[in-house]
């Protein structure tokens, strides 16, 4: 790195780096709550100015601004070291970037030998090189690291290798070469150009040598800040999941609602890719909510499901989170909703974040309404711009169970309220059955759901699940109507003390049945 106030350059860096964190992997929390800061889009530019080789940068973000210095490579990894120092993504840092590359003529060479029928010199790659000869001055320009020799006199330059005469420059002494006599030249002044020649490859093969270590080295320190992401990706992920099994995610919530509402958000538009708005491609998704607080003005929502498909080939699974429906003006008119949810690509969890106007104000004599999702404060994985049009709609609506009611109960109650059906239904379909994780420890939520092709009316979902020792719970599960089921146990108290494998079978009808199964830690 060029030197440059070094403390001053790693405490930008820092701060910087916490600048970028805030914007680029919030939960959404205080933009939840706040819509206001919703609106407070953060914008990144990045300049580039390359001279004498050497790299002047300056990249702003938000309210955030970083400036260093690095020696000219390449394009690549000049960006390569703006991700390093800044952690912006390549997509990023492309569509921000802008380069400034000051065009200027290098002067360089020397002089080894002269006389009235040519010149000898060295002359490096892609520079010009400037002599004199009796009343002109030409410049040479070789595009190949290499030695030129010309004994042809100076009328034929275009001989042998590419080499142009261009415009005469000013004078310049060091350079300047007259005609000398061979003769005398004596054997030590020969050895010494000769040793200056060698030494000067030798310092080229090193700094090929530092190119390639500086090449590793940052090579080594990407991979270190991917791995720190990635780190601080799951920590992030993992103190979510700890707060929505809490309950904390979703806030202090008073006046809970007694009946539970099925609701379906489906939708369309158009993605544009954040730093290339020239990228557009559809989308279309569906998310699934239930309804938690219903007050006048405000009600709120826990997101179950859904999912998105971005373009062709990206489709992101909506893994859990929030909705807040607000209603305002004299009369109630003006109805907006805010989405917070976390979505996995099947690599990466990263966030949604959805804004959405109503036509019209959402109440319980109200079963749909239309809804328009607006851009650019929409956007999915801080990757895609979201536009487009929609529908809400009320999907069903079922008495609750008090979590903490049906968790004392698992086992006989269950068992005496449910049987397993001994009788077919009318259609053969396909059922399926899967859990939110492969394994469980003692006190965490299983999340189990499935989809049934065909729907048979009035016709629930039995599910049962069976320890390593015996049968914990039989459940019913109403079957909405598109056909997805879902249900949600704890796993703790009595039934759920012996390690191993947990088998959970599901019954539609007595002829449709499918199982799945789990692993679970019991930690003393």
């Amino acid at each position: 790195m060029i030197p440059n106030s070094e403390g001053n350059i790693l405490v930008q860096e820092s701060q910087f780096s916490m600048i970028h964190t805030a914007f680029a992997q919030s939960d959404g929390e205080d933009k939840f709550d706040d819509e206001e800061d919703v609106e407070n889009e953060a914008e990144i530019e990045i300049k580039v100015k390359i001279e004498d080789g050497i790299v002047k940068i300056k990249v702003e973000f938000g309210d955030g601004e970083l400036d260093f210095e690095i020696e000219w490579i390449d394009e690549q990894t000049t960006i390569d070291e703006i991700a390093l120092r800044t952690g912006l993504s390549l997509d990023e840092i492309e569509g921000a970037i802008t380069f400034e590359i000051k065009d200027e003529i290098e002067e360089n060479g020397e002089v080894y030998e002269i006389d009235e029928e040519g010149i000898i010199t060295e002359i490096l790659s892609d520079s010009s090189f400037t002599f004199e000869t009796e009343d002109d001055t030409f410049t040479i320009i070789i595009d190949d690291n290499t030695e030129f020799n010309h004994i042809d006199g100076f009328d034929n330059l275009e001989t042998g290798l590419r080499v142009e005469v261009e415009a005469v420059l000013t004078d310049t002494d060091e350079l300047l070469a007259t005609e000398i006599d061979l003769d005398e030249h004596t054997a030590e002044d020969i050895a010494e150009k000769s040793e200056r020649l060698a030494s000067k490859i030798v310092e080229r093969e090193a700094r090929l040598i530092d190119k390639a270590q500086f090449a590793e080295e940052r090579a080594a320190k990407i991979i270190q800040k991917l791995e720190q992401k990635i780190q601080k990706m799951d920590e992030r992920l993992q103190k979510l999941m700890d707060r929505v099994e809490s309950g904390k995610y979703f806030g202090n919530l008073k006046n809970v609602d007694t009946i539970t509402k099925s609701f379906t958000v489906s939708f369309d538009g158009i993605a544009s890719q954040i730093g290339n708005s020239s990228n557009e491609i559809t989308f279309d998704g569906k998310l699934f909510l239930e309804n938690q607080v219903t007050g006048n003005h405000i009600k709120k929502f826990r997101v179950s499901g859904g999912e998105i498909f971005v373009g062709e080939s990206d489709v992101y699974d909506i893994i859990f989170g929030k909705a807040r429906l607000t209603s305002s003006g004299s009369g109630g008119e003006k109805n907006s909703m805010v989405v917070i949810g976390q979505v996995s690509n099947g690599v990466d969890v990263r966030t949604l974040k959805l804004i959405l106007n109503l036509s019209e104000s959402f109440d319980s004599p109200t079963e749909s309404v239309d809804i328009e999702i607006l851009s650019p404060r929409s956007e999915i994985a801080n990757k895609w711009l979201l536009s487009g049009t929609g529908n809400l709609g009320l999907t069903e609506s079922d008495e609750t169970i008090p979590q903490e009611d049906s968790a004392d109960k698992t086992g006989d109650t269950a068992k005496q309220d449910v049987e397993i059906p001994d009788v077919d239904i009318p259609i053969t379909t396909a059922i399926s059955v899967s859990t939110s994780e492969s394994s469980y420890l003692t006190g965490d939520t299983v999340m189990i759901s499935g989809i049934v092709d065909e729907i048979f009316d009035d016709t629930p979902v039995i599910m049962q699940l069976i320890s390593p020792v015996d049968l914990i719970e039989i459940a019913q599960i109403d079957v909405k109507s598109d056909g997805v089921y879902t249900h949600t146990i704890i796993a703790q108290g009595s039934q759920w003390i012996s390690d191993g494998t947990y088998t959970v079978k599901v019954f539609y009808g007595a002829n449709n049945i499918a199982e799945t199964s789990f692993e679970l830690m019991v930690e003393n």
